[in-house]
């Protein structure tokens, strides 16, 4: 494996249901702490969000060598919520919220915790279930990823 695999969480530790991408960062950091080729950006400590986002993806990008795959959330459909999806390429961070950001990736994970007109009232035992339930899937699945 010459690839380096950077998983980039995305998200704020201000808001619960915002906070669903560091959580995932924060279980995936320690579960592949001894895999050198693996990095994590994107924790509840330190996270990615819309203002540093540029700055990080300049900080991680050093050559063709690096894999990149987003991890966010999403808005969706009500009846969605809860589902993650996994798509090819890159995302627009902060659209939801009339910003945008275009981070390049091979593949981004996006999980709905809400849609534009209804967000649930997330516990934050929910949302570090949510993101348990991912960094499990992960964890226990990596081939599809790495």
């Amino acid at each position: 494996m010459n690839e380096e695999y950077i998983f980039v969480c995305i998200g704020t530790n201000k808001l619960i249901s915002d906070s669903f991408g560091p959580r995932v960062g924060q279980i995936l950091k320690n579960n592949f702490k001894n895999y050198p080729k693996v990095k994590i950006f994107g924790t509840m400590e330190n996270p990615v969000h819309f203002k540093n986002a540029p700055n990080i993806y300049k900080k991680i990008i050093k050559n063709k060598n690096e894999q990149i795959i987003l991890i966010d959330s999403a808005f969706g459909k009500k009846e969605n919520i809860g589902f993650s999806y996994i798509n090819l390429g890159g995302i627009k961070i902060g659209s939801a919220y009339g910003k945008s950001f275009y981070f390049p990736a091979i593949m981004n994970i996006k999980t709905v915790v809400g849609t534009k007109n209804y967000l649930p009232n997330w516990k934050e035992c929910e949302i570090e279930k949510l993101a348990q339930n991912l960094a499990d899937f992960i964890i226990k699945e990596p081939t599809i990823f790495l």
